[in-house]
């Protein structure tokens, strides 16, 4: 075994594997853009030797047969298996999770410099989850070896996005991250799905409603898989079903129409239920509709409860976002000015 390519995406790391880059191809498959963030203690485990971790915590359960047999098991950690190949490569993709996972390995290897400096980290600009093995073999990516600078600057950026509020990840954009220079748009994205400062809502929810008063009827018209129209990188199918259950489902809701719900596993075990659920035909409610002229807040009707990074966003504790970051309560915030410098680097 020579070579090693790690990436943040299941259907990449497939496409990477029939592609014949690496000898070895493992992707780390964490969401840290949804829901409550795994304990430090989690995720050291993940890395760790194989003990006692329970199925799918473990870096090592998503990797084929053939190459778990080509390398002995199961059972060692990311540091071994990166001590022992001559060459280990990041093939991480520019959306916000994909980033979140790229600044939370490398925050991992703060310690271990020396191993860091055999690690290539490839500027993925492309997306990789939709591409054929034929495209990956010919692609070329700017790859660097890794550095103190790039390790510095993840781990920076990790800590914030932990904090018990987004007001470190919001003061990032007055750091210097081109070290990793997908970076400030993952900073930005990530502040975008704050409540909006008008209207309660994140940007993926707001753009949900936007389709919606377009003429989008249907659940999954309103769901990120069709990129171009849904425009935001946020979040996956999973999570814009939870997404669409809050504002369908909430006390006073936004949207009307949903048959069905919530979106979880067992809705997806029932075919009558989830044909119910696709064939709903949505629109928007009163309240939706004052949400997008700019005169009604989602909040102010409906409870708010969710995780953003370390920040447990609540009715009480509304951080939000417009441009600025907003805290709770907060007249006056302060303005930072976003360049948007990925605007210039822009593929996807």
């Amino acid at each position: 075994m020579t070579r090693l390519i790690l990436t943040a995406d299941d259907s990449a790391a497939g496409a990477l594997r029939r592609s014949g880059l690496a000898d070895l191809v493992v992707p780390i498959l964490h969401r840290f853009a949804w829901g409550p963030l795994p304990s430090h203690a989690e995720l050291s485990a993940y890395l760790a030797p194989r003990t006692m971790q329970r199925k799918g915590w473990h870096w090592l359960d998503h990797v084929s047969h053939r190459n778990i047999a080509a390398i002995g098991g199961r059972r060692q950690s990311f540091l071994e298996i990166v001590e022992r190949c001559e060459r280990v490569e990041l093939w991480i993709d520019n959306r916000p999770n994909d980033q979140l996972v790229l600044i939370w390995l490398l925050d991992a290897l703060r310690d271990f410099p020396e191993l860091a400096t055999k690690i290539v980290l490839r500027y993925v600009d492309t997306p990789l989850f939709d591409a054929l093995p034929k495209q990956l073999a010919t692609w070329t990516f700017v790859g660097v070896q890794l550095t103190r600078e790039h390790l510095d600057v993840a781990g920076l950026a990790w800590r914030a996005f932990r904090a018990p509020t987004p007001q470190a990840w919001f003061d990032l954009l007055k750091q210097d991250l081109s070290a990793l220079p997908q970076l400030p748009r993952c900073v930005q994205e990530m502040l975008e799905e704050l409540p909006g400062a008008m209207t309660g809502l994140g940007a993926s929810e707001l753009r949900m409603l936007e389709l919606l008063s377009a003429g989008y009827r249907q659940p999954f018209d309103l769901f990120p898989h069709a990129r171009e129209r849904f425009q935001r990188r946020v979040y996956d199918y999973w999570e814009a079903g939870a997404l669409l259950d809050g504002l369908a489902l909430a006390p006073v809701p936004a949207i009307a129409g949903l048959a069905e719900g919530p979106f979880t596993l067992e809705l997806h075990d029932n075919p009558e239920r989830f044909d119910r659920y696709q064939a709903s035909t949505l629109s928007l409610t009163p309240l939706g509709k004052a949400i997008l002229a700019g005169k009604e807040d989602f909040s102010r009707h409906n409870p708010i409860h969710r995780w953003w990074g370390g920040t447990e966003l609540t009715n009480a504790n509304l951080w939000r976002w417009g441009t600025v970051l907003i805290a709770p309560d907060s007249e006056a915030p302060d303005v930072i000015e976003c360049r948007e410098p990925w605007r210039s680097i822009e593929h996807a």
